[in-house]
């Protein structure tokens, strides 16, 4: 518990500052770290979509997307051998806690043979305020749920996919030389693919996912994303 304390409490420091941010990539395999109170950290590369105001429309102004790579963060801490609590940051986004409940097959201390299930929940949000002329003062708040599957082809190399949802609202103000509201709500569907290599106590991961996002203002938009990222369990 400490050591997953620790790795969290020191990321949120150095990296939380919340932009107008969404994650495209959840690099989740299914499994749970396995036991009671043991840890899995991974740090990752992967993509996200950055929101600008378009203060070229009208109120409440929309915002207009683009994509960039952006550095991830997962840890979990191992509740039952089948349920760990979760913590997921994608640098400046919203950071997201909650759970991974496994179902089907064996947690990592286990790993290794047949087909693993999981279900993951995730809730985010906060208040931030962004330095400018026009300065930006916004909240944001965030649900994510996914369901995963992964099959071991050998004892240390797993394929999985992931079925994602996700929902994230943005509500905020510009003072300066341009005044109004914003305000952006969007739902995210997610395919996603991906494979692990698994040397105890090391996990190296590759995923690519294709997101569809319905914007209420910005209207639909899809994304490929790839990641990659590397992490240990103890």
């Amino acid at each position: 518990m400490k050591q997953f304390l620790m790795i969290a409490g020191l990321i949120c420091l150095t990296s939380c500052a919340t932009k107008l941010r969404v994650p495209l990539n959840r690099m989740m395999s299914p499994e749970t770290v396995g036991g009671a109170m043991n840890t899995e950290f991974e740090l990752s590369s992967q993509q996200q979509v950055e929101g600008k105001v378009d203060v070229s429309q009208t109120e409440p102004y929309p915002l207009k997307f683009t994509s960039q790579a952006a550095m991830g963060y997962f840890a979990a801490l191992s509740l039952l051998d089948s349920v760990d609590i979760t913590w997921t940051h994608t640098a400046s986004a919203p950071s997201l806690v909650g759970f991974k409940w496994q179902f089907m097959g064996g947690s990592l201390q286990q790993a290794g043979a047949g087909n693993s299930m999981a279900f993951s929940a995730a809730f985010g949000g906060n208040e931030h305020e962004i330095d400018g002329n026009p300065k930006v003062e916004f909240e944001a708040a965030a649900t994510d749920v996914a369901l995963i599957h992964g099959y071991w082809l050998t004892p240390n190399w797993q394929i999985f996919e992931t079925l994602g949802y996700a929902s994230y609202s943005y509500k905020g103000e510009l003072s300066g030389s341009t005044s109004g509201d914003f305000a952006e709500d969007g739902t995210l569907l997610t395919v996603a693919g991906g494979t692990a290599l698994v040397f105890r106590p090391y996990k190296l991961k590759f995923e690519a996912a294709y997101t569809q996002a319905d914007w209420s203002e910005a209207g639909n938009e899809t994304y490929l994303s790839f990641a990659f990222g590397l992490g240990l369990f103890f």
